[in-house]
C-alpha cells in the first residue's frame, strides 16, 4: 500500500552530513517557497537538466500547484534554515510499488558539496521504509554527468536508455532510465 507523505515525517534530516557536509532539512513546502523557487528554474544551469516543461518560463500559479497540491510526496530542501530547493517521489503506481525520484537543488553554492548524494538517501529512505515503495525510478538526461554519477554511487542501475529524447543546447540529447529497488538499497544502507 502506498501512502501519500507531505509531512516532515522522522527521519535523518536536520543532521550533519557525512564528512562534515552542510545541514539539511527536509520540510513540507510552504507558499513562501514559490518564488523562490521560481527564480531557481529561471536559472538556466538550474532548469537545463530537468523536465520538458521547465524549459518554459513557469508563474506563480503553476508553481504554487506543483509545490502544494498537485505532488505526492514533496519536500522543500531547506539548508542553514532558508529554502534551496525541491525533492519528490512523483508518479506512484500502487500496483507496481514504484514511483520517479526528482531533485531541484537551485541553490547553487551548495553544489559538489555532497548535500544532493544525501539529500536522495534521505528520500530513498523515506520512500521504501515510510511510502512501502518496492522500487524508485529516475530519469537523467545523459549530459548531466553529476547527476548519472550521483545515481550511480547510490547504486541506482541503468534501465534503458531514451535516445534523442530531449533538445538542449541546440541538439537531441538521450534520457538515460534508472531504478533502484528496495531490496539493493537495504543491502547497501543494511536498513
Amino acid at each position: 500500500m502506498l501512502d501519500q507523505d507531505k509531512s516532515a515525517a522522522p527521519g535523518r534530516e536536520g543532521h550533519e552530513g557525512r564528512d562534515g557536509r552542510v545541514d539539511f532539512e527536509l520540510r513540507p513546502p510552504r507558499l513562501e517557497d514559490v518564488v523562490p523557487y521560481m527564480d531557481f528554474l529561471a536559472q538556466r544551469d538550474v532548469s537545463i537538466w530537468l523536465d520538458d516543461s521547465a524549459q518554459l518560463p513557469v508563474g506563480p500559479a503553476q508553481v504554487e500547484k506543483l509545490l502544494l497540491h498537485d505532488a505526492w510526496a514533496i519536500w522543500a530542501i531547506s539548508v542553514d534554515g532558508r529554502f534551496a530547493g525541491v525533492t519528490s517521489l512523483y508518479d506512484p503506481n500502487p500496483l507496481t510499488g514504484t514511483a520517479y525520484l526528482s531533485i531541484v537543488l537551485g541553490e547553487q553554492r551548495h553544489w559538489g558539496q555532497g548535500l544532493g548524494n544525501d539529500i536522495v538517501r534521505e528520500v530513498l529512505h523515506r520512500g521504501f521504509t515510510q511510502l512501502g515503495l518496492r522500487k524508485i525510478c529516475s530519469e537523467i538526461l545523459a549530459p548531466n554527468g553529476a547527476a548519472l554519477a550521483l545515481h550511480r554511487r547510490i547504486g541506482f542501475h541503468e534501465d534503458g536508455v531514451l535516445r534523442q529524447d530531449a533538445w538542449r543546447r541546440g541538439k537531441w540529447v538521450d534520457r538515460i532510465v534508472m531504478s533502484l529497488l528496495r531490496d539493493e538499497f537495504e543491502d547497501e544502507n543494511n536498513e
